[in-house]
C-alpha cells in the first residue's frame, strides 16, 4: 500500500491511497472542515473508491503527447507516480506530497530565473519543452491538458520558478508541433482577446517574443491571488472533476458530460446571487466557440472556483479556432440539439438545446445573433492591432475568414 497526503495552505485535507491491486481511494482527514475537493467528493462522505477518486486526481495530469513525453523522460507511468513527482504546484490550491507532516516554508517568495535558451532551442528544433524543463525544478511541470506548456512566474520580462514551495503565477504555452497546425500561439491569443472584447470573463494574456522570433503565449493564472506578501492558491475543479468523469471522457461523444449536464451543475451548485450571470456567461461561451470553430471546448475547459466559501464559474481559458486546421477533429465537444458538426447547426438545433436545458424558445438563437453582432463590431480592430504588433500572426486572417463563413452558414440555417 502506498500513500500520498493532500494539503491546502499547510492544512491536511486527506490521504490518497493505492493498494496492492493498484486501486485508488481517498479519505478526508477528520479535522478537515473547509471545501470539498470536488462536488463529486463531498467531505460529508469521508471515503471514496477508485472511480471517483481518480476522477479528481487523474484530471490533474497532462494528457496525450505531453503525458507520454513525461512518462518516457521521467520513467513514470501511474497517477500516483505523477503526483508524487509533480504534486507541488497543481491546478487550484492543493499540494500532494509523500510527507505526512508537510509544512509550508516560511518564505515562499524565493525564486530563480529560468534558463530560457533551452526552451527557445526546443521550440526551434520542434522538440517538447516539457522534456527540456522536467529536471529544472521537480514539482512544477505537471499541468492538466494535452498542450506543451509549463507554469512559471513572469516578472519584468523574465521567467522564474519558485525555489521554496511557492506558487507559480502564469501558464506558458509554446507553439503546437503537429502536422497541419501552425500559428497556435497567435490563434489562441487572438481568440482569447476577442472573447474578452465581447464580454466573456477572460484572464489577462499576452505574447512574449523570444530569440529568433519564437513566440510564447502567456496567461495569468486565475487560480492565484497575488499580493506583496505572497501568492495564494485558490481551489478549483474542472467540470469533469465536479461531475465525476475521467479525462478520456471529456468529450460528449466519448461518454462524457453533455452541455445540459454542465449547465445544470452550474445552476444547482454555484453562488445563488450570481447564478444568472454565470449561466449567461456559459451560454455565450458555447455560442462563441461555435462561431470561431473551437471544437475542443470540452468539459475540462470549464472550471469552478471556490471563492469566499462560495462556488463561482471560473474565467474561461483554452479558447482557439481548431476548425481552421483541416487535419483536426471536426466534431463538437458538446452536441448541440441532435448534431455534433458545426456546419450542420442551425435554428432547429438551437431550439432543441433550449428545450433540453429548460430555457425559453429562441432565447439561445437571439443570444447567438447578438453575439455575432458583437464579434463583427470588435474583430477588425483587434485583427489590425494584432497583425501590426506581430508580423507572424497571419493565422488570424484564416480565423477571420472562418468567422465570416460560419456566420453565413448560420444565417442560411435560420440564425441571423
Amino acid at each position: 500500500m502506498k500513500k500520498l497526503f493532500v494539503f491546502y495552505e499547510g492544512k491536511k485535507i486527506g490521504t490518497l491511497i493505492v493498494d496492492a491491486e493498484n486501486t485508488y481511494s481517498f479519505e478526508y482527514d477528520e479535522s478537515w472542515d473547509e471545501f470539498d475537493l470536488s462536488l463529486s467528493m463531498p467531505k460529508s462522505q469521508k471515503k471514496f473508491g477508485n472511480k471517483i477518486t481518480l476522477s479528481f486526481f487523474e484530471n490533474l495530469l497532462p494528457e496525450g503527447e505531453a503525458k507520454r513525453t513525461i512518462e518516457f523522460h521521467k520513467k513514470i507511468k501511474t497517477v500516483y507516480d505523477f503526483l508524487d513527482c509533480f504534486g507541488q504546484d497543481l491546478a487550484g490550491a492543493i499540494t500532494v506530497t509523500e510527507k505526512e507532516n508537510f509544512k509550508l516554508p516560511g518564505n515562499q517568495n524565493k525564486k530563480s530565473e529560468m534558463d530560457m535558451e533551452e526552451v527557445y532551442l526546443a521550440i526551434k528544433e520542434k522538440r517538447s519543452v516539457i522534456e527540456v524543463l522536467s529536471d529544472l525544478n521537480p514539482g512544477y511541470l505537471s499541468l492538466a491538458g494535452a498542450q506543451d506548456k509549463f507554469p512559471a512566474i513572469y516578472e519584468n520580462g523574465k521567467f522564474y520558478l519558485p525555489t521554496s514551495g511557492g506558487a507559480t503565477t502564469h501558464i506558458v504555452k509554446v507553439p503546437i508541433v503537429r502536422s497541419g497546425v501552425s500559428g497556435s500561439v497567435f490563434n489562441e491569443y487572438f481568440c482569447m482577446k476577442l472573447a474578452k472584447e465581447i464580454g466573456l470573463n477572460i484572464p489577462n494574456c499576452f505574447i512574449v517574443i523570444g530569440p529568433q522570433e519564437n513566440p510564447l503565449y502567456v496567461i495569468e493564472r486565475y487560480d492565484r491571488i497575488i499580493s506583496k506578501e505572497k501568492v495564494t492558491r485558490v481551489h478549483q475543479q474542472d467540470f469533469c472533476q465536479a461531475l465525476g468523469f475521467l479525462s478520456n471522457n471529456k468529450y460528449e461523444h466519448k461518454g462524457g458530460p453533455s452541455f445540459k449536464d454542465c449547465y445544470e451543475l452550474l445552476l444547482t451548485q454555484t453562488n445563488s446571487n450570481k447564478r444568472f450571470q454565470f449561466a449567461s456567461q456559459l451560454l455565450d461561451w458555447l455560442c462563441f466557440n461555435l462561431l470561431i470553430g473551437n471544437n475542443d471546448a470540452h468539459s475540462k475547459n470549464i472550471s469552478l472556483l471556490f471563492e469566499n466559501k462560495k462556488i463561482a464559474l471560473a474565467p474561461f481559458y483554452d479558447i482557439l479556432s481548431t476548425e481552421i486546421y483541416p487535419k483536426l477533429n471536426k466534431e463538437l465537444s458538446f452536441q448541440i440539439g441532435d448534431r455534433d458538426l458545426g456546419i450542420n447547426i442551425g435554428k432547429n438545433q438551437f431550439n432543441l438545446l433550449e428545450k433540453k436545458i429548460g430555457i425559453k424558445e429562441n432565447s439561445l438563437v437571439n443570444r447567438m445573433i447578438k453575439l455575432q453582432e458583437k464579434v463583427l463590431e470588435k474583430k477588425d480592430k483587434l485583427l489590425k492591432e494584432t497583425m501590426g504588433q506581430f508580423k507572424d500572426a497571419s493565422v488570424i486572417k484564416r480565423i477571420d475568414d472562418f468567422i465570416l463563413n460560419r456566420r453565413k452558414n448560420l444565417k442560411i440555417q435560420g440564425i441571423g
